[in-house]
Parts: structure tokens; sequence; C-alpha cells
């Protein structure tokens, strides 16, 4: 065993297996929450994703709340027809909507816009969101002609708070984080910043002015292993 710890934050919570992982590595990895998710609830958008549920709309999620949220309104009805980000997105979508039909997938909401447009297939979408995301994808798909009838199914509450301990790593798992932590946090040269995908990454960016260890899977379990990886490499070559 390694005399000297890592210390790891996740801004999400984690199962007590990913914390088992990083124990067994010597890493001392502790989550605390800087948002909360809240479902949206009101009559019109119930009955409205009700009818949605019914099938033959194309549906778009960028984030794998809206999956939740949508799923915990529908239960498990099948045969939709998807566009959706990759990694945590996709896999809740596999698990929440069984027999969805995936259309296509994105590394960004950008290039997932991109995916739907070169397709030419689609002449509408049903784009299920949360009350903070980019423009990128709606008015990608507007500009190409491709009707746009958006939902809001949660809502982002960003509950920020001063840290009075020193972390080797802090984990992203999506901007409105990003924007929560440094609400209070200042960014200093020994602590390593880790994204789940691009553009949580530039987020981080643009709050730090550090380039952040971005996962190759945009997953959860994918970004600890990440920064599992990273400090346990820095544990090996000081032996």
């Amino acid at each position: 065993m390694h005399s000297d710890k890592h210390r790891i934050l996740s801004t999400k919570e984690l199962p007590d297996s990913l914390r088992l992982l990083a124990t067994a590595k010597n890493i001392f990895l502790r989550d605390q929450p800087f948002i909360d998710i809240l479902p949206v609830r009101n009559p019109e958008l119930e009955a409205r994703l009700t009818a949605i549920a019914q099938g033959g709309k194309v549906l778009v999620f960028t984030s794998p709340n809206t999956v939740k949220a949508v799923a915990a309104l529908w239960g498990k009805p099948a045969g939709q027809q998807v566009y959706c980000l990759g990694g945590a997105t996709l896999e809740a979508i596999e698990k929440a909507i069984p027999g969805t039909e995936i259309l296509g997938t994105g590394i960004s909401s950008l290039e997932l816009a991109k995916r739907i447009v070169a397709d030419g297939t689609v002449k509408e979408i049903v784009f299920l969101c949360g009350n903070i995301r980019r423009n990128d994808l709606p008015e990608h798909l507007l500009a190409n002609n491709i009707a746009v009838e958006e939902h809001i199914v949660y809502e982002t509450v960003e509950t920020p708070a001063l840290l009075e301990e020193r972390y080797d790593g802090v984990l992203f798992f999506s901007p409105s984080s990003v924007r929560s932590f440094f609400l209070h946090n200042r960014p200093n040269g020994h602590t390593v910043y880790f994204a789940i995908g691009e553009t949580t990454g530039g987020a981080v960016k643009e709050a730090t002015g550090i380039l952040p260890v971005i996962s190759k899977e945009a997953s959860v379990p994918a970004l600890v292993q990440t920064a599992i990886d990273y400090f346990d490499n820095i544990n090996y070559s000081n032996e």
C-alpha cells in the first residue's frame, strides 16, 4: 500500500462501488453534489409527454437527467425513435426506455444536430431537455429547416459551497456543476480537474483557464476510472 493517499472530490453523488475502486488504489474519493435536479411537473406538460409516449415522434435527448425525468412519468414505453448523446445519456435510455430505436448519437449537442441534418430523413423533432441547455442543437436544426418542439422536463438548481479541504482532483459531470463549484472556489496550481465530456470540459476551461482531463467515454464510471488511473500512475512513478 502507498503511504500517501491522493484525494479526489466528485461533484456528483457516486455509488459505493466506485468509491471502493478508488480505495483499492489507496485513493480517497468523496462526493458532494453541487447541483440538484428537480423534475418539472404540471398538467399541460404531463399531458403532452403522455401523448408523445404513444410513439410516432423523433425524440432528442442530450442528458441522462432528461431521460430519468421522462421515464419517471412514462414508466417503460417501447417503440420510441431517438437521437441522443453517447455515453451516460445513451446508457440511461437503454436502461429506462427499453426497445428504443437509436437513430444516431453524437459526442456533443452540435455534433448530434449535424448528424440529424446529415441523415436527411427528419423534418421535425421533439427536444426534451432541462432549463439550462446549450442553444447549439435547436439553432442548428432550425437553420436547416427542421422544426423543434421543445419541452423542459427538469430544472437544475445550483448548490454552491466553499470547500474547507484541499483535493488533488475534482470530477465534473456537467457545465452547471462547474459554474456552481467555481462560484465560491478558486482554481489553483495543485488541483487536477476532470470532465465527463467536451462540453463540460469547455466549461472548466472557461472557468479556470486550465485544460481538464476528459474521459474517453462520457459515463460516470469512465470518468472515475480516468481519475483513478491518473493518480495511480503518479503513485507508481513515485515508488
